[in-house]
């Protein structure tokens, strides 16, 4: 099976925020700024890339989590072991 074929989720700091929400969007399809729902059901913006591309995305420092997502996708890998589960940095 193709990587793009199994359900995915990725943790981003929505900008402005200094906590990692989880989303099944793909955060690279949508313009930054778009909103998004969160697996927690908080309406959140897909983050902005970071420019210059060769500059370290100060959201990568950030590690703290929903706890509602969290468990929402500790519930869905109790489902499907083959969720992928991403972190992403823009």
């Amino acid at each position: 099976m193709m990587l793009s074929d199994r359900a995915q989720v990725w943790w981003i700091v929505p900008p402005g925020q200094r906590m990692r929400h989880a989303i099944t969007e793909s955060p690279g399809a949508r313009p930054g700024g778009d909103r998004v729902s969160a697996l927690c059901a908080a309406e959140v913006k897909i983050p902005y890339e970071t420019w210059p591309a060769s500059r370290e995305p100060r959201s990568r420092a950030i590690t703290d989590r929903c706890p509602e997502c969290e468990q929402r996708v500790d519930e869905r890998l109790e489902l499907d072991a083959d969720l992928v589960v991403r972190v992403w940095d823009s």
